[in-house]
């Protein structure tokens, strides 16, 4: 016959204490609360302003008319070289440092935005054919170095002109663009006497 197998002692159920015995526990914790939001318009100002190439457009296109101005007009072709030199190396090389930040990220955009690309060819080339017309004028009336190339002479003045740029965005170098103005026009004019700035 066989022996009953000895039955397990049965666990003590735990006593779920009621909604209200949990009450008495104490309160419980409120959930943390969100951060405000940031106002729209504060998110979009705190935002760094990313130029765009019409605010290149609006900064160079003064530049580009006044020295249009100045290779039309009368006046002494070394005159005008000087007048027209005064009035780019001082937008280039005496201008805030919006300006020049403005322009050396165009040129750092322009080699993948076809818009800055095209802006600021175009500005670059209308400031050369001004200065190229100023001084084409001086060597068919003499003044400036008979034979000079013209064009070329005018690209390099731009150029020096745009090395400008890259000290007013470290605040000014050892040459002062009125000292490269000054150099430049005796290399145009060339001969003794050519180192005064002033006169015709």
């Amino acid at each position: 016959m066989k022996k009953p197998k000895p039955r397990r002692a049965a666990r003590p159920r735990r006593r779920i204490p009621s909604r209200a015995r949990r009450r008495r526990a104490g309160p419980r914790p409120a959930p943390l609360a969100a951060p405000p939001a940031a106002p729209v318009a504060a998110r979009e100002s705190e935002r760094p302003s990313v130029p765009v190439a019409s605010q290149v457009e609006q900064r160079g296109l003064p530049i580009v008319a006044e020295l249009a101005r100045v290779a039309r007009g009368a006046g002494a072709p070394r005159a005008k070289l000087q007048g027209a030199m005064e009035i780019l190396f001082g937008a280039y090389g005496e201008s805030d440092p919006d300006f020049s930040g403005l322009f050396l990220h165009g040129w750092m955009r322009a080699r993948h935005d076809k818009q800055f690309r095209l802006t600021l060819a175009w500005q670059r080339e209308q400031i050369r054919l001004s200065l190229e017309d100023i001084l084409a004028e001086g060597v068919r009336s003499g003044v400036f170095r008979a034979g000079m190339d013209a064009g070329a002479v005018a690209a390099v003045i731009v150029g020096a002109a745009e090395g400008c740029l890259l000290q007013a965005a470290t605040d000014g170098g050892a040459v002062t663009a009125e000292q490269i103005v000054r150099t430049l026009l005796t290399l145009a004019v060339g001969g003794t006497g050519a180192g005064t700035v002033s006169g015709a």
